[in-house]
């Protein structure tokens, strides 16, 4: 996946921003990472324990859509175009593990998940989008996989800039119109 035909280039400058600041004690407010409390719980420890899993084998991925802000408290509700909470993203490297993803494996296992490829016809000819049921301690989730195309090796420490790039290049805005009744009819307006 190339979003906007762009290559992710596997930077890892804010992780390293992040560990510069925390060990020279130089902006303490400046730590973004640990002052970072999601405040909703659905399936929150489902998803770090994923993420966590992932940062262990050193894949670089990040999830992304509207459920990482719903967690975090900037919205109120996550969007759901399709039974799914997210999209997670993982940067195109060599990998047994990922290989089974490219090659769209029907079931196998990372650490304690267990994936379920789903409606492959439907993604059978686009070879960086999968839909996986991911299952962790009973429960099941839905994820879209998006494996993005890198031009150097990168490991877990550049997941922050993979959310920066996909921020950047795939996610759009999502509001709310208000209307309110005005003299001359109802005319929205942005909240």
């Amino acid at each position: 996946m190339r979003p906007h035909g762009k290559v992710f280039d596997g930077s890892n400058s804010m992780f390293e921003t992040q560990q510069f600041l925390w060990r020279w004690n130089v902006a303490s407010n400046a730590l973004w990472l640990p002052h970072f409390t999601p405040v909703r719980s659905d399936h929150l420890r489902f998803v770090t324990t994923l993420l966590k899993t992932f940062c262990s084998l050193d894949i670089c991925c990040a999830c992304v859509g509207t459920y990482p802000s719903y967690i975090a408290g900037v919205l109120g509700t996550y969007y759901l175009d399709t039974l799914r909470i997210s999209q997670l993203c993982i940067a195109r490297t060599d990998s047994p593990i990922l290989d089974k993803l490219y090659r769209k494996f029907p079931t196998f296992e990372v650490g304690p998940f267990v994936f379920q490829i789903t409606e492959a016809e439907v993604y059978a000819k686009f070879p960086d989008y999968s839909l996986y049921a991911i299952t962790y301690e009973g429960v099941t989730i839905p994820f879209y996989i998006y494996i993005v195309d890198v031009s150097v090796s990168c490991g877990c420490k550049s997941s922050i800039n993979l959310v920066d790039f996909m921020w950047i290049n795939t996610c759009v805005f999502a509001f709310k119109l208000r209307f309110s009744q005005h003299a001359y009819g109802v005319l929205p307006t942005s909240s």
